[in-house]
């Protein structure tokens, strides 16, 4: 049930416009923010997504989400047709948090901390210099701040991480569940880059999931006969049981915010990293860079968490796997192969240092990316 919307005369007042991870990360820390009143506003006919999964490496600034993590893996893999490439981390294991159980987190810490939820059919925005004025049905109040997690539009031909999966029983135990596959490429390459994803939860119990980096998307029956094939060719599973589904698609690009009057969070304000998809880890520094910004000057103010040397580095690697998608297992292994567990996990976390991606560089053919580069793949970023 959806609160009234109640002013606070002594504070700022914030709009948050969407409930997803990004907003409801950031409602659940206003009381950390000195001052400030928060509402989030979603649309009435706003169904939130079926539960999914979320996976990312555990770093310090997560250890709400390690708390609640439904499990955590200390080693992880990723396999080609040439071998099995395998790193670990006791400082930094790989974990999955469901969407659920952090949004209900999230929801019920806000609550507790005095944020107003409402539904409304938002319509237009105005700013001026002392108020943001949100044209809504219902009506809403004036703000003085506006944090808008609404998905932005997609350019036409952008890379899409998509894929389907679901969480098995198996007849027999066919799973190490102290390691997680985080790519598996022995599967058809015929559509585009093309792996298995496997969160084993125990020794006959995983998460199995068909993903795809490409333009399109792929009819449903491909993913459901890829995690069969996987499950029959690859795992000798047995007879499964299917105990829950999930899918999604992510955009792998540089995204222009929904609207740029207001600030910009989540998805729609650059927090996805282009080259991966991965998504809530850095959620969380944009929260905390926004807090950490407005506690020393008093501004408000959401900016991309990525650093412009990574974003960069990005906008080539998406540039060679997108003329050359056959080369995506060679590349992924490679980086596998020159990191430590260690090492992968800062760089997938976005915590890289000079050292770090010399040492990726270093790993990479050389011939596809100097072609990548003269195609001013850069370009996509400003």
């Amino acid at each position: 049930m959806m609160n009234s919307i109640t002013t606070h005369p002594a504070k700022q007042h914030m709009a948050i416009l969407g409930g997803g991870c990004a907003g409801l990360s950031l409602a659940a820390r206003v009381a950390d923010w000195p001052d400030m009143a928060m509402t989030v506003i979603d649309h009435p006919d706003h169904k939130p997504r079926q539960d999914h999964n979320w996976g990312c490496w555990s770093i310090n600034g997560l250890e709400d989400a390690l708390a609640m993590a439904r499990k955590t893996w200390p080693q992880w893999a990723i396999i080609t047709d040439a071998g099995i490439h395998k790193q670990s981390s006791d400082h930094h294991p790989y974990m999955a948090i469901e969407s659920k159980a952090w949004l209900n987190h999230c929801r019920i810490q806000a609550r507790q901390q005095g944020v107003t939820f409402t539904a409304a059919r938002l319509t237009d925005i105005t700013v001026n210099d002392q108020h943001v004025s949100l044209a809504a049905d219902p009506a809403l109040p004036l703000f003085q701040h506006v944090a808008d997690s609404r998905p932005p539009a997609l350019p036409d031909g952008i890379m899409l991480q998509h894929f389907r999966g679901v969480e098995i029983k198996t007849e027999h135990d066919v799973f190490d569940p102290d390691c997680a596959i985080l790519m598996d490429f022995r599967c058809d390459q015929s559509r585009g880059i093309h792996f298995i994803y496997v969160l084993p939860y125990a020794k006959n119990r995983a998460l199995v999931e068909s993903t795809m980096f490409s333009t399109e998307l792929a009819p449903e029956d491909f993913y459901d006969t890829a995690i069969a094939d996987y499950c029959d060719h690859i795992l000798h599973a047995g007879k499964t049981m299917t105990l829950r589904r999930e899918e999604g698609v992510i955009p792998m690009g540089f995204l222009s915010p929904r609207d740029n009057q207001v600030a910009a969070i989540g998805g729609n304000g650059g927090a996805i990293r282009p080259s991966s998809g991965y998504a809530f880890v850095f959620i969380q520094r944009q929260m905390e860079q926004a807090l950490t910004k407005y506690k020393h000057t008093g501004q408000v103010t959401f900016k991309p968490p990525h650093k412009p040397v990574d974003l960069w580095m990005d906008a080539v690697f998406l540039a060679v796997i997108r003329r050359q998608p056959a080369l995506a297992p060679r590349l992924f292994a490679a980086i596998a192969k020159a990191l430590t567990g260690d090492e992968m996990a800062m760089f997938m976390s976005g915590l890289a240092t000079s050292r770090l991606r010399f040492k990726i560089i270093m790993a990479m053919p050389k011939w596809p990316f100097i072609k990548a580069l003269l195609s001013r793949p850069w370009k996509m970023i400003t």
